[in-house]
This record gives C-alpha cells, structure tokens and sequence, in this order.
C-alpha cells in the first residue's frame, strides 16, 4: 500500500539513537595485536656468513695456508666462538624475558 502523506515521518529518538550507535565503528576486543618485531639471529648468521664467504673463496681457488687447518685447530675456533655467540644470544634472552 502506498503512503499518501505530504510529509516523511519523523523518527524517533529510539530510532535516532540506533542509527548512532550503528554509525558509530568500534575495534573489536579480539583484533591480533601488533606484531612484535623480530631481531636476527646472530648465533646462526654469523656461522653462516662465515660459511658463505669460505665456500665462495675455496670455489674461486684461493690457496690458504694450510697450518690453520693442521689438528683441527680452525675447527676448534670455530666451535668456541658459536658456543660464546649461543650463550651471550641466551643471555639476553632471558634478560628481555625478565624485564
């Protein structure tokens, strides 16, 4: 049925208050927060990039001088200075944890 009124009806305040409230845009409570941002890890960089350049030297033919690899003595640097690097990386780990 058609409305034949002159004039469009005049709303309510219930009805004006809805259409606030509907207006009206609010973050939701369950939004993921903001990502933390996450550092390198030095334990496993610095091996690699260490790995990376000799593999690329010995490919190209460099010749190093062997006395360092006599005994494992290279090897063994190798090893101390990961297991510092992992330490120190767990150290600060458990200083971030606690602050």
């Amino acid at each position: 049925m058609a409305d034949y009124s002159e004039f469009p009806t005049t709303p309510t305040a219930w009805q004006e208050q809805q259409l606030k409230d509907w207006q009206t845009v609010t973050p939701l409570e369950t939004s993921d927060p903001e990502p933390t941002r996450r550092r390198a890890d030095l334990g496993a960089l610095v091996p690699g990039l260490f790995f990376v350049v000799l593999a690329i030297t010995l490919m190209a033919g460099a010749q190093l001088p062997l006395e360092m690899w006599e005994d494992g003595g290279f090897v063994w640097i190798l090893l101390i200075g990961g297991g510092i690097a992992l330490l120190v990386a767990e150290l600060k780990k458990t200083r971030r944890r606690r602050g």
